[in-house]
């Protein structure tokens, strides 16, 4: 089965339009956002969240967890549907969140979209519950397919605090073929996908809880050039490894059409118990002239 619906919000202005889908086997990939537009401009054509991999310091695992809507349940917030849809307002800004929640044995998880009115977009996982005795780790990836007004002019560049101005502003760097990058956050590194003919873009800040990369998850973020046959639904590689490495070809990623990949890595103690509330996720926030 499946839940799917389209968003125009506010319905009096919109300044947000998409749709969405939570699907069940073999497409498994949580909620889905689909040709999302803020103000007219088109921002992605997908983003999801296809593959959740956990990974214990012991000898349970690895586990690969998939998000649909099997294992989905209705909440308090909204009985009727495994999909909740709702606005509210923070500091001033009004928002609108789609989420969805999750039981996979022992854990308790939230897959949420946060849509601010200034166009920041906030992709959170949430996570509680221990299913083995030992400290753990949720790496959890989120495939961003930019399409920044149109599916080409998009380019991704990399912020360091030691980088020179290179033509893009002090601290920027451009990458032009595919490639994985780490967390660095002594140099504040951020990364930021540009179209370069509109001058419109998103800086992706990563969340100050979203860890960096280990053996287990080698790497933070991959820039990949978009190729259809890469998008696997949440079939995307296996518990043990996260398949990434293998899309890494050295193609041009210079105003191509772009898919970026990042990854969260939520830790949870032991000691602390299952009750707490964890999450990760990164903040994607617009600039140029929207």
């Amino acid at each position: 089965m499946s839940e799917a619906g389209h968003v125009s919000w506010p319905a009096d202005r919109p300044v947000w339009t998409f749709d969405w889908r939570l699907a069940d086997a073999p497409d498994e990939e949580g909620i889905v956002i689909l040709d999302a537009a803020y103000r007219g401009h088109r921002v992605f054509t997908k983003a999801s969240l296809p593959s959740l991999r956990v990974q214990y310091n012991g000898p349970c695992g690895p586990y690969k967890d998939p998000l649909n809507y099997n294992n989905s349940q209705p909440t308090s917030r909204c009985p009727q549907s495994r999909v909740c849809v709702y606005s509210y307002v923070s500091g001033g800004q009004r928002a609108l969140t789609v989420e969805s929640y999750h039981t996979i044995s022992a854990y308790r998880l939230t897959h949420r979209w946060v849509f601010w009115e200034n166009g920041v977009v906030m992709p959170r996982l949430f996570s509680a519950g221990i299913q083995c005795p030992f400290d753990h780790r949720h790496h959890s990836y989120w495939r961003l397919d930019f399409d920044i007004d149109d599916a080409g002019s998009d380019l991704l560049l990399e912020y360091n605090s030691y980088t020179p101005d290179e033509g893009w502003g002090a601290g920027w760097h451009p990458f032009r073929t595919e490639t994985n990058r780490v967390k660095n956050p002594p140099s504040r590194r951020s990364w930021a996908v540009l179209d370069v003919a509109s001058g419109r873009g998103y800086h992706l800040l990563p969340g100050p809880d979203d860890g960096t990369a280990n053996a287990f998850s080698s790497s933070d973020l991959w820039l990949l050039r978009y190729r259809g046959s890469e998008d696997r639904y949440g079939r995307q590689g296996s518990a043990a490894d996260d398949g990434l490495g293998a899309y890494l070809t050295g193609e041009s990623t210079d105003g191509q059409d772009v898919v970026v990949w990042y990854c969260g890595h939520l830790f949870h103690r032991f000691s602390e118990g299952g009750d707490d509330w964890h999450s990760v996720g990164p903040d994607l926030v617009p600039f140029g002239p929207w």
